[in-house]
């Protein structure tokens, strides 16, 4: 009987264990729910707040993205229009050179040239000088005939004043003899 009664006493004690771990059980699982659905709530709720971030941020990548395409085709087209212009800025380059090479041969044949005329101004300018020098005794002679001149002409002067009074001297001393012209055959 004490079995019966400590068997009893432990199916009791099951049953009431039983009992209370099917009440827990149902309390728990309501908890649970009411986590759950108070869960659901924060997630709807977060998510509405992500969706007012990432639509509009989702969008803004699309367009910048697009921007972005746009302008690196806008760089691909002036990169191509840069290389098409340095063709031609190197084929310019290679005619400037051939022209400096040319250019380069001309200033060789001017610098001759320049050596050739330096010599022909050395000569000319002691010919100049030769000339200068014999222009100056040509002035000096000038002056000295200048001044023969001068002379001569007071003495030319001198000689008409010495023949005008030689000449009333004749005329008052041939007075005397004029009677006698009429008897010259001269």
């Amino acid at each position: 009987m004490i079995d019966e009664r400590k068997k009893e006493a432990q199916t009791g004690q099951v049953d009431s264990t039983e009992e209370l771990a099917k009440e827990a059980e149902h309390l728990l699982f309501k908890d649970m729910a009411q986590y759950m659905s108070q869960f659901a709530r924060s997630f709807e709720a977060s998510a509405r707040r992500w969706e007012l971030v990432v639509y509009p941020s989702m969008l803004a990548f699309i367009i910048l993205a697009a921007y972005g395409f746009f302008l690196i085709y806008k760089l691909t087209s002036d990169i191509d229009r840069i290389t098409v212009q340095m063709d031609a800025i190197s084929v310019s380059m290679v005619n400037i050179n051939k022209n400096f090479s040319s250019t380069t041969n001309n200033m060789n044949t001017v610098t001759k040239s320049m050596v050739k005329m330096t010599g022909y101004m050395e000569s000319m300018t002691q010919d100049i000088e030769e000339q200068n020098a014999a222009m100056h005794a040509i002035v000096l002679s000038m002056d000295q005939m200048n001044t023969s001149i001068d002379s001569m002409s007071f003495t030319v002067h001198q000689m008409r004043l010495d023949t005008a009074t030689m000449g009333r001297n004749l005329h008052s001393t041939t007075g005397p003899m004029r009677f006698m012209n009429s008897f010259m055959p001269w």
